[in-house]
């Protein structure tokens, strides 16, 4: 079991939140994500959007191998704070074609068409490999993905980067992929809460990709599981042990616990997200 060091990143959306408030130690003037795991099939990073992000979508595996030489990208959002108004962009309103969503990008109108999802401290939403999606200005989430970084950004508001040039678009690559009808707002194995007077356990999303569970603790919590795990800190402060190692980590903290390595105990009051990869573990 150890603490990780994250990696930062310097995106043109991003703010000082992660720096302020989630303890965030760079040089860096703003902190638009913070990877926390990496190296492993799931990637997990905190993100703080000052302003929103693109329109975008990711692909599938199949698509991914046969074009990127890389696994496709789901992933799911879990909102840790957010300004009020905030909102995701998930999916269409309606069934679209390709050459509506061509004339629409090149028109400035994409937006009208998005579905505007309206999102409060605590949401969880999940997001398949196809969905176009975008997070809104005023968010600082959790991401828990695929570890893959293939993107295609299909809208990005007439935006210029640092050096004034437009970023590039992958409007064909995004129209091979993407789904354009409106998405279901499903998360395969979402659980019932399981609740002691020690804590407070539900699965936002157990896919084949990654499991993620979010326990709110106000006592001891145990969890044992075959895979590799990470623990991220959302709020407060706790202890976590295990193999006979103890670490106390609190707000924006993040620890690995390898596979194989036994039973996790969590004590203190804090809520974390605990994530890896899929086993029905419950």
């Amino acid at each position: 079991m150890r603490k990780l060091t994250p990696i930062f990143k310097d995106y043109i959306w991003g703010g000082t939140r992660l720096k302020t408030e989630y303890g965030k130690q760079t040089d860096l003037p703003r902190v638009a994500e913070s990877w926390e795991l990496t190296g492993e099939p799931v990637l997990i990073k905190l993100i703080d959007a000052k302003e929103s992000l693109s329109v975008q979508v990711h692909p599938d595996d199949e698509y991914a191998r046969a074009h990127e030489n890389s696994v496709g990208k789901t992933e799911m959002w879990v909102i840790l704070d957010c300004e009020p108004g905030a909102f995701l962009c998930f999916g269409f309103t309606r069934e679209l074609t390709r050459d509506e969503v061509r004339a629409r990008v090149d028109n400035g109108t994409l937006t009208e068409v998005l579905r505007k999802l309206p999102v409060r401290r605590g949401d969880a939403v999940f997001i398949p490999a196809g969905t176009v999606h975008a997070i809104g200005a005023g968010i600082v989430l959790a991401e828990i993905q695929q570890n893959s970084n293939v993107t295609y950004r299909l809208y990005d508001f007439g935006r210029l980067d640092a050096d004034g040039n437009p970023r590039p678009l992958h409007i064909e690559q995004a129209l091979d992929v993407a789904l354009l009808k409106p998405s279901p707002l499903t998360a395969p194995g979402r659980g019932e809460a399981r609740v002691s007077a020690d804590f407070r356990e539900e699965r936002l999303a157990g896919c084949e990709y990654f499991t993620v569970d979010r326990v709110a603790l106000s006592g001891t919590y145990t969890q044992t599981a075959p895979g590799f795990r990470s623990v991220l800190c959302c709020e407060g402060d706790c202890t976590a042990g295990c193999g006979g190692e103890t670490l106390r980590i609190t707000k924006g903290d993040s620890v690995y616990i390898p596979a194989g390595s036994g039973e996790l105990t969590l004590s203190g009051g804090a809520t974390v997200l605990v994530c890896g990869q899929f086993t029905d573990n419950r």
